[in-house]
């Protein structure tokens, strides 16, 4: 791209991407580090060691780099530097800086894979892509996509005022006439734009596209939560050790308006189950119900959700930061073990129970009542039929609301993805349970947040509903 489509003003520096540091380890090793992750290259010539280190700087184009390492070895040199930067760059701790004289614009950050600059389709209509998003990162903004594997950190405010522009289909003819920067720099920026999948162009034929079925937030979800299409830190990392201390399990909330302790069911009774194919044969959902009885919701929530016991696990981060956290042990499994859902009843038609909102102390086997039957708890139950289209209330509706800061303490960008899996283990476990005992069930695919907010008395970044179970005695 460098000889082709940039003028001799603008430039793509090479350097590394923002927050990366490099060491000398011995006499012939680079270790590289980004925010607890490590790169190390081993046995490098010193011409490729004076190279890679140049990167810091921020200052050579790829080229330029290649030249000085052309110059002390040869092309020997030469192919031994090419080697082990593509090794870097696959391993996304690179980006390209887009530079036009003392004027720094953005910088590109690949993050899986080489980067292949695209220069076709740039001279046709084009726009901005739905699934490309703005956010804040320290001090600058980010520009990055659902859809594409790269991120534009943008340092100039015309950058940003171009990317206003491309809400609809444009040329970099058109561009140029409103924005205050020379052609070079911004047929870059738009071959950066087009690189990492920022840009969608007008179609010539208008056929159905696989992009329309994802929404924004279906995409971005699926993408950032999964290995393969980012470098971000993932899974159990532990990041807030020596920040915040690790949240222990809740054990009931104080103040309940009353406590109902709920008989533990009978080992023996326990041991006549049907089978476990026969319950999955038999799993249905029922929408119509007729009441509940106490004892048999006594029954279910032993069977599946009562915690059997708890213990302190040392944790460890990659800077070697240490911490304990506890985990707890149930009839469901839970990732960690951290076992973060909660579980509150609203109660229609229970014999032996008043109408209203329930906490179930999953410790102690009680249920401890909130908040009597009131206007939330009417809103409770009304999305529960809403979202299950029943013309009738359900006997009860269980809530599973997340406790955030257990899961988000351990996990980092797939704490919620790990939070959905959890409610689909309780979800079967209770279908099964229920099956078992002859109660009617049915998970419900929705739920009100707010309803639970002020019913709990939580802020939606503290504990929030993240899935629904309505339960009840068949016709």
């Amino acid at each position: 791209m460098e000889h082709n489509t940039v003028k001799k003003s603008t430039q793509l520096k090479l350097s590394l991407k923002q927050n990366t540091r490099v060491e000398v380890k011995g006499q012939d090793s680079l270790l590289f580090s980004n925010q607890g992750n490590f790169f190390m290259i081993e046995n490098i010539r010193p011409s490729t060691c004076t190279a890679l280190k140049l990167l810091e700087n921020n200052t050579y184009t790829k080229t330029e780099l290649g030249s000085i390492a052309f110059e002390q070895e040869g092309y020997n040199g030469l192919n031994h530097f090419n080697l082990h930067l593509d090794r870097l760059e696959k391993a996304g701790y690179l980006a390209y800086t887009l530079v036009e004289d003392s004027t720094v614009f953005c910088s590109y950050e690949q993050m899986t894979g080489a980067t292949v600059f695209c220069t076709d389709q740039i001279s046709q209509r084009f726009r901005l892509s739905k699934f490309a998003f703005i956010r804040r990162e320290g001090a600058h903004f980010l520009l990055e996509s659902a859809l594409g594997q790269a991120r534009i950190l943008i340092y100039d405010h015309r950058i940003l005022g171009l990317t206003s522009l491309l809400s609809a289909f444009t040329t970099t003819g058109e561009l140029s006439r409103k924005q205050q920067m020379s052609a070079s720099a911004l047929e870059a920026f738009v071959t950066l734009l087009h690189t990492g999948d920022f840009l969608e162009f007008e179609p010539v034929v208008n056929a159905p596209s696989p992009e329309e079925l994802w929404s924004f937030h279906d995409l971005l979800f699926h993408t950032r939560t999964r290995y393969g299409r980012h470098n971000y830190n993932l899974g159990a990392t532990y990041r807030f050790i020596n920040r915040i201390p690790p949240k222990k399990a809740g054990r009931g909330e104080a103040g309940a308006l009353s406590e109902v302790y709920l008989s533990v069911p009978d080992p023996e009774e326990r041991h006549i189950s049907q089978s476990l194919d026969h319950c999955m044969g038999q799993r249905h959902s029922t929408r119509t119900f007729n009441g509940l009885d106490l004892d048999l919701l006594s029954k279910l929530l032993y069977r599946c959700l009562h915690i059997k016991g708890s213990r302190p696990y040392q944790v460890a981060n990659a800077a070697g930061d240490t911490g304990e956290i506890e985990t707890l042990s149930a009839p469901y499994p839970s990732g960690g073990s951290m076992y973060e859902l909660i579980f509150y009843i609203t109660i229609y038609e229970c014999e032996g129970l008043e109408p209203g909102f329930y906490q179930y102390n999953s410790f102690e086997h009680k249920l401890c009542l909130l908040q009597r039957k009131n206007k939330d708890t009417d809103t409770m139950m009304w999305y529960a039929r809403a979202c299950t289209g029943s013309e009738h209330l359900p006997p009860a509706v269980i809530t599973f609301a997340a406790d955030f800061e257990r899961m988000f303490w351990k996990y980092e960008n797939m704490a919620y993805a790990a939070i959905l899996k959890n409610v689909g283990v309780v979800f079967q476990t209770l279908y099964l349970v229920a099956t078992d005992l002859g109660l009617g069930a049915c998970a419900i695919g929705n739920g009100n947040i707010e309803t639970l907010g002020r019913l709990t008395k939580k802020t939606v970044l503290q504990e929030s509903s993240v899935g629904e179970f309505i339960l009840g005695n068949h016709l």
